[in-house]
């Protein structure tokens, strides 16, 4: 069925086009060659993709057809031919790859650039170096990364040239390059590129990263100077740099560091005093486990950790557990948590807002109700859900009014949960529902109606229960119609005979 496969390749239908270039890549048929790289010619992007894709699975047959391709008069087919000889990987196409390099159309230099870069044949170095200079950035960023690739100690003096690029995107590749190589004549021109304040930020972050993994001691102090650096995005693998080579000389300076107003350099700082383990870093990472970015917090308590230092039972043992995410020693410790956990409740990080209320919720403690209160406006619902569910386990009676309003709250989720904390409260708590019944703000009073009719049964019979009906009774005269429901609701789920003839009253009344 061959010859059916080659003529739907002549389709009108372009999923045609390309399922038939699918199949004939699939079948390995020499006498799909012709055909399928004619397919590279195709007016539609995802047929020649499936051509190339199908020519890569041809493999070793192809490479001759698509070696003859790089020369189309048609862009497309050349760039199509070259990025399929990088992934067929056969020697035989350096040569014309490397031709390609000084064609007229940028599109295939660089595709003849990156396809050079998946063979890595060492006959490509000298011309990747000429292509440092090509005209175009782009073409030039792919011979860097080339040359990365293939790791010729060749390259390293154009490299360390062309980390004074034009382009951000070359002397970033370059910098990677060096520190691919290895080769220490890198390490001063990158300290010179870490020291250059004048010139492009990103470029003293590609040199402080490449100094850091390259490990030279040389690089210590010009890194230690990068941590004063005006962008964060510098000061950042700076510090990570320090962390790597592991000079002591870095302590100090990574130590102030910790208070950097960028918290992902204050993250980098606390990952580098871990590597290095200093012991004059204790008391700074203690001071570091009440940060305010749990990313921050994390590396100081696995710091400390690494250390040998153990949390005592003052402030300093809540913050740390927090640090680690171990809520239930937490929960050990109790009273003193408290603060650190209601601190806690402001991070930045969501999950732990959420376990610092549950955390609060079973330690129980009602210095904790405002703050939880605070966090029933906390942006993620989960927080929410865990802070209203807190304040019912603490069971104070100062939750009440904010209880009242999520009671109101559009999602039942946490309607559910804000009835079930103001059951939990207690009987105290029914009480304060029938004071609510008679509040200025129309949505307390809604509010208490609402939760008393839906409270659990076994209240319904209770005297503080049965003292609401008048005030239910009143709340039927409410203007507004959502109060009048609420309170009409309740009556039915207290029942009794005033609750009834009530009742009975308002429905003669609107009709």
């Amino acid at each position: 069925m061959l010859w059916w496969t080659l003529r739907q390749l002549r389709s009108k239908t372009s999923e045609t086009r390309q399922r038939a270039a699918r199949q004939l890549g699939e079948s390995r048929e020499p006498r799909a060659l012709k055909p399928v790289v004619e397919a590279l010619k195709d007016s539609d992007s995802d047929v020649r993709k499936a051509a190339a894709e199908a020519l890569v699975k041809i493999g070793a047959p192809a490479v001759e057809p698509l070696i003859a391709a790089l020369k189309d008069s048609n862009w497309m087919v050349p760039k199509a031919a070259a990025e399929a000889l990088g992934q067929i990987g056969d020697a035989r196409a350096v040569e014309p790859l490397i031709a390609a390099l000084k064609d007229s159309d940028w599109w295939l230099r660089r595709a003849a650039a990156e396809a050079l870069k998946q063979i890595g044949d060492a006959r490509a170095v000298e011309p990747l170096i000429a292509a440092l200079k090509d005209s175009d950035s782009n073409v030039r960023w792919e011979a860097a990364e080339a040359l990365e690739q293939i790791g010729d100690a060749r390259a390293v003096e154009p490299l360390i040239a062309a980390l004074k690029d034009s382009a951000s995107s070359v002397r970033r590749e370059a910098a990677g390059a060096l520190v691919k190589i290895g080769d220490a004549r890198a390490v001063e021109p990158l300290i010179a590129a870490l020291k250059d304040r004048d010139g492009e930020w990103s470029l003293r972050l590609a040199a402080a990263q490449a100094l850091g993994r390259i490990g030279d001691a040389r690089a210590v102090e010009p890194l230690i100077a990068a941590l004063t650096d005006s962008e964060g995005g510098v000061r950042w693998p700076a510090a990570q740099a320090l962390g790597r080579i592991g000079d002591a000389r870095a302590v100090e300076p990574l130590i102030a560091t910790l208070t950097d107003g960028y918290s992902g350099v204050r993250r980098a700082a606390a990952e580098a005093l871990k590597q290095i383990g200093d012991a004059r870093a204790v008391e700074p990472l203690i001071a570091a486990l009440k940060d305010s970015d749990s990313g921050v917090r994390r590396p100081a308590a696995e710091a400390l950790d690494k250390m040998g230092w153990r949390p005592g039972q003052d402030e300093s043992g809540p913050a740390y557990w927090i640090a680690k995410g171990e809520w239930d020693e937490c929960i050990k410790i109790g009273a003193p948590a408290v603060e650190p956990l209601i601190a806690a409740l402001k991070d930045s990080d969501s999950d732990v807002r959420r376990a610092a209320a549950e955390t609060l919720g079973k330690i129980a403690d009602a210095q904790a109700v405002e703050p939880l209160a605070v966090a029933l406006s906390d942006k993620d619902e989960d927080v929410q859900r865990a802070a209203i569910e807190a304040l019912g386990w603490i069971g104070d009676a100062r939750a009440m009014e904010p209880l009242l309003v999520a009671v109101l709250d559009e999602r039942s989720s946490m309607r559910d949960a804000a009835t079930t904390a103001l059951v939990k409260i207690g009987a105290g708590s029914l009480e304060t529902l029938v004071g609510a019944l008679n509040s200025k703000e129309w949505f307390v009073r809604l509010g208490a109606a609402q939760t008393l009719d839906q409270t659990n049964p076994k209240w319904r019979e209770s005297a503080p229960a049965r003292a609401a009906v008048p005030s239910l009774v009143a709340a039927l005269e409410e203007e507004d119609a959502e109060v009048r429901q609420a309170a009409i609701h309740a009556l039915q789920t207290i029942g009794g005979p005033v609750a009834q003839e009530a009742l009975d009253h308002f429905n003669r009344k609107a009709v």
